[in-house]
């Protein structure tokens, strides 16, 4: 979400000028990023990069970081950042299929065990964000320490309750109805999360909230002079980051039918990567829930593009480190252009 600029009387609000704002934002050009990506692979490939089977599997590949993205931006929006995010989702997941496993393992209904396994795993999540958020707020340490901190604790909680070993024995049709279904063609974990994204963008514009999460990363004195209640908002967003990671430790369970307690290792810098790229600031008071989701389309996309051109997919990580350090740097650029909020 971009701070409103002046314009003059004879085009405020034409459709004209609507057209011009959102052919100059930074979602558009991200899209147009996420086209080339994919002409460029496809053309690579010979069309293969095209096929429904790879496109199915970027979509199912991002649904889990498009939520992670979600929660980001609210978080970066408000002046804050959370590095906890991956690990987050590695004890959800945890928690989730320890859950499932259990409800299943003396007969009961799969989908049933499914229903409470996901609120289990976002409850979980929300619970390590609302930790978070006190710990900030109640304490004043910077996020950036808190939640370097609770990374750790985080990886290490679901490494004490797995001993190390993934979690087995989660029933088959967690993934054929859920994880790998589709519904016209698109994965049902992608349909979710774009649902997630679509009310999470309406909130953010729309409400209290959100407003409320950007004038705090604007300037946390002017908010409060404002009546702005600060440490209620400053938890709020971080419980739902931890919960929507807590979500996406559910699908990660799902995609795979069970935990991957070493394979998100990278997963939190995508996430950031795309919430930057897409048009959130990492310094507050701007934040674009659409164009995060659009832009963590870009790490899947190399991912799966570098994979079918036979490149190793570690350069899959210095392409994201390079396209990071190039977003902020473009973010500290723009930001004095900015209309004043």
């Amino acid at each position: 979400m971009t701070a409103p600029t002046m314009t003059g009387p004879h085009t405020a609000g034409g459709p004209g000028d609507a057209l011009g704002r959102v052919a100059r934002s930074t979602t558009t050009y991200v899209a147009a990023a996420v086209l080339v990506l994919v002409l460029v692979f496809a053309v690579a490939t010979g069309g293969n990069f095209l096929s429904i089977t790879n496109l199915q599997s970027v979509g199912r590949n991002s649904a889990g970081l498009i939520l992670l993205a979600v929660g980001l931006a609210y978080v970066l929006g408000a002046g804050h950042i959370d590095l906890s995010v991956g690990a987050t989702l590695v004890l959800a997941s945890v928690v989730s299929a320890k859950t499932t496993v259990a409800l299943t393992a003396g007969g009961g209904d799969p989908a049933i065990a499914a229903v409470v396994g996901a609120l289990l795993g976002v409850a979980a999540g929300a619970v390590v964000g609302a930790v978070n958020g006190v710990l900030v707020t109640r304490l004043r340490i910077s996020s950036f320490v808190v939640t370097l901190g609770t990374m750790g604790v985080g990886l290490g909680l679901a490494q004490v309750i797995t001993n190390g070993s993934n979690v087995a024995g989660l029933p088959q049709s967690l993934q054929l109805d859920f994880g790998i279904a589709t519904a016209l063609g698109i994965p049902l974990p992608l349909l979710l999360a774009v649902a997630v994204t679509i009310v999470a963008a309406v909130v953010l514009s729309q409400t209290a909230v959100g407003r409320h999460a950007l004038a705090i990363g604007s300037s946390e004195p002017g908010a409060r002079r404002a009546g702005v209640r600060v440490e209620r908002t400053t938890i709020v967003v971080f419980v739902l980051s931890g919960a929507l990671a807590g979500l996406a430790g559910f699908l990660d369970i799902t995609r795979f039918g069970t935990t991957a307690l070493s394979g998100h290792e990278t997963t939190m810098l995508q996430a950031l990567s795309a919430v930057i790229i897409g048009g959130t600031s990492l310094f507050g008071g701007r934040a674009s829930v659409v164009g995060a989701a659009v832009a963590t389309f870009i790490p899947t996309l190399l991912l799966a593009g570098f994979v079918m051109i036979g490149v190793s997919s570690f350069y899959q990580g210095i392409a994201i480190g390079v396209v990071l350090i190039l977003a902020v740097w473009i973010d500290r650029v723009r930001r004095p252009k900015q209309a004043p909020r």
